[in-house]
């Protein structure tokens, strides 16, 4: 009586094994590549980080030590941190370490501005940072500036972020070319039209004195020549909040420029990087959800 026929086991081919494992081989080293190819761009464009972890000082920049001014002057200044309202809060940061902003203060801390390489042609960078605070709560009367970049004054070739003195205050992205282009005729602030201000303003902007919000500022043909236009982005927590399209002229003296923090500002700041040139809005998304921060850029 014949036997019944039993399955054959599958043996794989070794031909055919192999052909399969070098396909999935591939596949995940392109997926690969995909999740490092932003994280390789990012680290090629940064060129500040000051993480604020177990130092005053940036771990990353032309110049990483940090100054204190006597004033917003900065005529007399000295290395380090000598503000005895602002401290470091170690493991409290959106990532290890952060700044804390207690009080006003006239002292004004700051990075000098040889870290935000500037060009006198077409000059393009990003700005980004975390804040916590509750601005209607925590801030006392009139305007505060996390961060304002200028080697002048706030309104000629000045760039900050702040938050407005009315409440609810707004937040604001603002990107103040050189006077006499802006405001050839010097016209008043308070009479000046509010929607000609070169601003980008947040009317009920979401942070809290709880959470971390990321702040994230981009610029783009700064000092182009010709009529070609400039543009500034503001991004609040990954999402685009308006863009600024206009002349922008910055005539800078780099040896005056300061990148000072915490104007007038009470609450907690922390992760300042700079990079080179203009992120796009999914980079800026990228940067936002890195679980280190720019850490995670180091080189």
């Amino acid at each position: 009586m014949p036997q019944p026929l039993m399955p054959r086991p599958f043996v794989p081919q070794p031909l055919g094994f192999c052909f399969l494992f070098a396909i999935g081989l591939m596949i995940f080293g392109q997926m690969a590549a995909r999740a490092t190819e932003p994280r390789a761009r990012l680290a090629e464009a940064l060129v500040f980080h000051a993480p604020f972890d177990s130092g005053f000082d940036a771990r990353l920049g032309a110049e990483p030590g940090i100054f204190t001014a006597e004033s917003y002057e900065r005529t007399q200044s000295q290395p380090g941190n000598h503000r005895s309202d602002v401290t470091i809060i170690p493991d409290g940061g959106r990532y290890g370490g952060a700044l804390r902003f207690g009080d006003n203060a006239g002292k004004v801390l700051y990075f000098r501005g040889s870290n935000i390489p500037f060009s006198r042609a077409d000059w393009s960078g990003t700005v980004s940072f975390w804040l916590r605070l509750d601005p209607d709560k925590g801030l006392k009367p009139g305007y505060s500036d996390p961060i304002q970049i200028t080697d002048k004054a706030w309104n000629d070739s000045g760039m900050w972020v702040d938050f407005d003195e009315k409440l609810p205050r707004a937040c604001r992205l603002g990107m103040f070319p050189r006077m006499s282009v802006w405001n050839p005729d010097n016209i008043a602030w308070e009479q000046f039209p509010p929607e000609l201000r070169p601003m980008v303003p947040v009317l009920r902007p979401a942070f809290n004195d709880r959470l971390w919000t990321h702040v994230a500022f981009t610029f783009q043909d700064v000092n182009a020549s010709g009529d070609e236009i400039s543009s500034a982005s503001f991004y609040l927590h990954g999402i685009h909040q308006g863009t600024l399209r206009r002349k922008l002229e910055f005539d800078w003296d780099p040896d005056k420029v300061a990148i000072m923090l915490g104007l007038s500002f009470i609450g907690d700041f922390d992760d300042l990087t700079i990079f080179n040139r203009a992120l796009s809005g999914d980079e800026v998304e990228f940067l936002r959800t890195l679980s280190r921060g720019a850490a995670e850029l180091a080189r």
